[in-house]
C-alpha cells in the first residue's frame, strides 16, 4: 500500500478524528483517565468497518472480564502485595492459555482480559478504596472509545471487507489452479521456487479466510451470503494442497517407470489441461468428470484383459482419480450458488468448521509459563525496589508477553516493540516540553496533536510498517499522561518510560530464556503429533473402532497440521524435517489403510488374508518414527506389504472385486516404499 493512498488517508482521517471525538466525550463525562479513550480508538480501528466493529466488541468483552476479575480478588489480595502479585500473574497466563487454543481473531477476548487485569490493578495497588472507581472509569473509557471509532468507521465512507474475502477465495482457488498446471507441465524433477512460493501461500490462505470470516460477519446481512457461499468454498478448498501434491507423485512414479500413457489416458489427460487453461465452464467440468469415470474402466477392463500390469493400472488409475479430485473440487467451489441455496433455514453462516485444529499444548503452557514469570518478575522487582512509579513494568511485561506469544520467535518482534516505545518516549518529551504547554484550549490541543496522529495513522495504514506505527500510537497518549487539565509532567512521563523499559526489558530476557523457539521446532512437533494420531487411527482401525467419521476427522486434523508446517519449513529448513515430513504423505497414508482395511473387511477376510502382522509392523515403524523422524520404513514392513499384495493380485483375476482393495493396498505401500517397483512372487 502506498504511503499517500486513498486508502490510507481515509483510514487515518477516520481514525484521528474518532480519537479527539472520544477524547472530548470522556473529557466531557469528566472520565478519570481520558487518554485511555484517545489509545483505545487506535487500537480497535482497522482499515475495514467490520474489523473495527468486531476488535471493538472484543476489546470491550475482554476489559469487562479483566475488570470483574479485579474487584474478585482486590478485596482479599490488596493487603498482601505477593499474593495480590501472584494472582494478577496467575490470571494473565490462564487467560493467555486460554486464548491461544482459539486461532482466530475471537481469542483476543481473553487474552486482553488477562493483561487488562494488570492495566486497571496495579496502578492503584497503593490505593484500594480507588480500585471500583479506576476499573468502572476503565470500562467506560473504552466503551466511549469504542462506540466512538465504530460509528466513524461505519457511517463515514465505511469500507466493506466483502470484496477482500471474495478475491482471497478466489486467489486461493486460481492459485490452485496455476500449480497444478506446473505440476503437470513441467517435468517431475523440475520444482521451481515460484511453485515453492505458491504451495506456501495456499497453507495460509485457510487461516486468513478464516480470519476474513471472523470480522466480515460483522457486516449484517449485507454480507450474510456472501460468508455463507465461502464457507462451503473453504471447505472444499483445503483439500487442494494434498490433492495437488498426490498428482505430483503419481506423475513422478510413472516418469520414473517409464511408463507411457495409453492413448485414452493421454487424451484424457490433454481434455483436463485444457479445461485448466480455459474459463470456468460448469458443462465441460460434468463432462471431463465423466470422461475420467469412463477412463477408470478401460483401465480396469485393461488390467482384467492383461494389457496393462498390476502396477501401471494402478498407477495410472491413482493419477486418474486424483486429476478427478481436483475437478470436482473444482465443480464445488463454481457450482456453490446451487449449494448454498440448497442449505436449510437453520444453516449458520459463516460457521466455518474449526474444529479438529492442531493445538500444541506444550507450546502454550510454555507461553503462558513465560507470561506468569515475567509478570511476577517484575512485580518483585516494583516491590522490592520500592518504586512508586514502577506499577508500568509488570504492566508492559504482561501485555508484551501475551501480544507475541502466538508467534515461534518472538525476540525480533519484541525487540521493534522496544524501538516503537523508545520513539514514542522522544516525541512525548518533545510534546511535553515545547508543544502542549502552549495548547490551553481543546481545540488548541487538536491542533497541535492533529498533524502527528494523522501520520502515525497513514502508517499504521501501511502493512509493512503497521506494528511499528500501532506501538508508538498507543503508547504517546499515556506517556503524556492526557489529562483535564492539558498540563503534562515531565518528571511523570520521565518515571513511565523508565518503568515501561524495564518491564520491556523483563520481557524480552525471560522470553529469550524459556520461550523463543525456531520455527522448525513447532514445525517438528507438529509432524510428532500426525505421527503419533496416525498410530491412534490404525490402532482403532485394528480394535475394530474406526469409522468413516473418524477417518474424516483424521484427514481435518492432518490438513491442518500441514497448513502449520509447510510455511514453517521453508522459513527455517531442518535436516529432520526431510521432504516427506509434512504429513501430507502421512494423512494419505491413514486414508489409504483405512479404505483397504475397513471398507473391504469382508472381501479380504474371504481370501484369508493375515493382517496382523502388516498392522504389527507398521505400528512398529511409527513408534520408532516419535523418536527420530529420520527413521525409514524397515525391510519386515516391506515383506508384509509385498506378500499381501501378490496374495491380492493372484485372487483379483479371478474375483475383479478385488481390484479397488488391491488399489488401496498399493497406494498404501506407495506412501510408505515411493521407490519399490511391484513385487516379483518367489
Amino acid at each position: 500500500m502506498k504511503w499517500f493512498s486513498k486508502s490510507a488517508v481515509l483510514f487515518s482521517s477516520k481514525t484521528c478524528l474518532a480519537a479527539f471525538l472520544a477524547f472530548y466525550v470522556a473529557l466531557e463525562l469528566n472520565l478519570d483517565k481520558p487518554a485511555w479513550s484517545l489509545t483505545t480508538v487506535y487500537v480497535a480501528s482497522q482499515l475495514y468497518s467490520a474489523s473495527t466493529v468486531s476488535k471493538s466488541i472484543f476489546r470491550f468483552l475482554g476489559t469487562l472480564l479483566g475488570g470483574l476479575f479485579i474487584l474478585l480478588i482486590y478485596p482479599a489480595t490488596v493487603l498482601d502485595p505477593m499474593l495480590f502479585s501472584f494472582c494478577i500473574s496467575l490470571w494473565v497466563a490462564t487467560c493467555l492459555y486460554l486464548s491461544l487454543h482459539d486461532r482466530t481473531p475471537k481469542s483476543y477476548v481473553f487474552m486482553l482480559a488477562g493483561y487488562s487485569a494488570a492495566i486497571m490493578g496495579f496502578p492503584d495497588v497503593t490505593s484500594p478504596d480507588a480500585i471500583t472507581y479506576t476499573v468502572i472509569s476503565r470500562i467506560e473509557e473504552i466503551t466511549v472509545a469504542i462506540v466512538c471509532s465504530s460509528l466513524v468507521h461505519r457511517l463515514i465512507f465505511p469500507v466493506s471487507m466483502g470484496s477482500v474475502l471474495e478475491r482471497s477465495v478466489k486467489d486461493w482457488y486460481q492459485n490452485a489452479k496455476k500449480l497444478c498446471i506446473q505440476m503437470v507441465v513441467t517435468q517431475p524433477q523440475e520444482k521451481s521456487v515460484e511453485r515453492e512460493a505458491i504451495l506456501i501461500q495456499m497453507a495460509n490462505y485457510p487461516l486468513n479466510v478464516e480470519t476474513l470470516i471472523t470480522h466480515c460477519v460483522y457486516e449484517g446481512n449485507a454480507a450474510r451470503r456472501l460468508i455463507r457461499l465461502v464457507s462451503v468454498q473453504y471447505q472444499h478448498l483445503t483439500y487442494m494442497i494434498p490433492t495437488l501434491t498426490a498428482i505430483e507423485a503419481r506423475l513422478s512414479q510413472l516418469s520414473e517407470l517409464n511408463i507411457a500413457f495409453p492413448d485414452y489416458i493421454a487424451d484424457a489427460f490433454s481434455h483436463f489441461l485444457m479445461w485448466l487453461n480455459e474459463e470456468e465452464n460448469p458443462e465441460k467440468t460434468h463432462l471431463l468428470k465423466d470422461e475420467f469415470e469412463t477412463v477408470q474402466r478401460k483401465l480396469k477392463s485393461d488390467w482384467q484383459y492383461q494389457k496393462l500390469s498390476s502396477e501401471e493400472s494402478i498407477l495410472l488409475n491413482g493419477l486418474i482419480e486424483r486429476l478427478g479430485n481436483f475437478v470436482r473440487i473444482a465443480n464445488a467451489y463454481q457450482t456453490v450458488d446451487e449449494r448454498v441455496n440448497e442449505l436449510t433455514p437453520d444453516a449458520k453462516a459463516g460457521k466455518v468448521a474449526r474444529k479438529h485444529k492442531h493445538v500444541d499444548k506444550g507450546m502454550l503452557l510454555l507461553s503462558s509459563f513465560t507470561a506468569f514469570f515475567a509478570t511476577f518478575a517484575s512485580c518483585l522487582f516494583w516491590i522490592g525496589s520500592g518504586w512508586v512509579d514502577g506499577a508500568t513494568a509488570p504492566m508492559m511485561a504482561a501485555v508484551l508477553c501475551s501480544f507475541f506469544a502466538a508467534m515461534d520467535s518472538p525476540i525480533a518482534p519484541m525487540r521493534l516493540f522496544l524501538k516503537g516505545v523508545v520513539f514514542a518516549i522522544v516525541i512525548s518529551i518533545l510534546y511535553c516540553c515545547v508543544l502542549i504547554p502552549e495548547a490551553l484550549t481543546f481545540e488548541a490541543l487538536v491542533i497541535c496533536l492533529a498533524p502527528g496522529l494523522i501520520a502515525l495513522g497513514l502508517v499504521i495504514a501501511n502493512p509493512a510498517t503497521n506494528l511499528i506505527g500501532l506501538i508508538i500510537a498507543t503508547q504517546i497518549p499515556g506517556f503524556i499522561g492526557m489529562s483535564h487539565h492539558f498540563k503534562p509532567d515531565l518528571l511523570l512521563v520521565v518515571n513511565a518510560a523508565l518503568s515501561t523499559l524495564v518491564g520491556i526489558a523483563f520481557a524480552v530476557v525471560i522470553t529469550a530464556m524459556i520461550r523463543n523457539k525456531r520455527p522448525s521446532w513447532t514445525a517438528k512437533r507438529a509432524v510428532r503429533k500426525g505421527v503419533l494420531e496416525l498410530l491412534q487411527f490404525i490402532s482403532a482401525m485394528k480394535l475394530g473402532h474406526a469409522t468413516m467419521l473418524m477417518r474424516q476427522q483424521y484427514v481435518a486434523r492432518m490438513l491442518d497440521k500441514v497448513n502449520i508446517i509447510l510455511p514453517r519449513k521453508r522459513l527455517d529448513p531442518d535436516p529432520l524435517l526431510t521432504s516427506g515430513s509434512n504429513l501430507i504423505t502421512e494423512a494419505w497414508l491413514g486414508a489409504n489403510c483405512y479404505d483397504f482395511f475397513v471398507k473391504y473387511r469382508e472381501v479380504i477376510n474371504e481370501q484369508n488374508i493375515t493382517l496382523d502382522p502388516f498392522f504389527h509392523e507398521l505400528s512398529l515403524f511409527l513408534k520408532q518414527r516419535l523418536k527420530s523422524l529420520q527413521i525409514q520404513p524397515h525391510g519386515e514392513l516391506l515383506q508384509e506389504l509385498n506378500r499381501m499384495l501378490l496374495t491380492l493380485e493372484r485372487a483379483s483375476h479371478a474375483a475383479p472385486q478385488l481390484y479397488q482393495p488391491l488399489f488401496h493396498l498399493f497406494n498404501v505401500r506407495l506412501a510408505l516404499f515411493p521407490q519399490e517397483r511391484w513385487p516379483v512372487a518367489a
